[in-house]
């Protein structure tokens, strides 16, 4: 399956935020070896800000983070580009908050700690499905 997300991947942008700066850049750089572009941001307002300036193929986002949470900043990126695949990864999983989330139309949800294969078959899920409504 790395292969082939490589195949996908290697002309793609990922945004990945995350107020967790060691996960974040830990990913970034394991991402950095797939996609075109990796950019990291620490919080949904850095997020945001990245996100109106490039384009994005994929975003993983967590949701609890200090400034901007993940939910608006879904919000404000649905907004701007309303088919953005999205990856949602939190420690949070309670009923309320899980609505919340399928509010927000994401196209998966993980529960961190993230196994990093369960993330990879994602990833490569919404890129699949992404080249194939292109």
């Amino acid at each position: 399956m790395i292969k082939k997300l490589e195949e996908i991947a290697r002309e793609m942008r990922l945004l990945y935020v995350d107020d967790n700066y060691t996960l974040c850049e830990t990913y970034a750089e394991f991402f950095r070896e797939i996609f075109h572009e990796v950019d990291c941001a620490h919080n949904g307002f850095e997020g945001l800000q990245l996100f109106r300036e490039k384009a994005y193929d994929l975003v993983i986002t967590d949701i609890n983070m200090p400034r901007m949470n993940g939910f608006s900043l879904i919000r404000e990126m649905r907004r701007i580009k309303p088919d953005q695949p999205v990856i949602v990864v939190s420690a949070y999983s309670e009923v309320a908050y899980l609505s919340s989330i399928n509010a927000c139309n994401v196209d998966y949800f993980l529960v961190k700690p993230v196994d990093t294969k369960a993330l990879m078959e994602k990833v490569y899920l919404c890129l699949e499905d992404m080249m194939a409504h292109q």
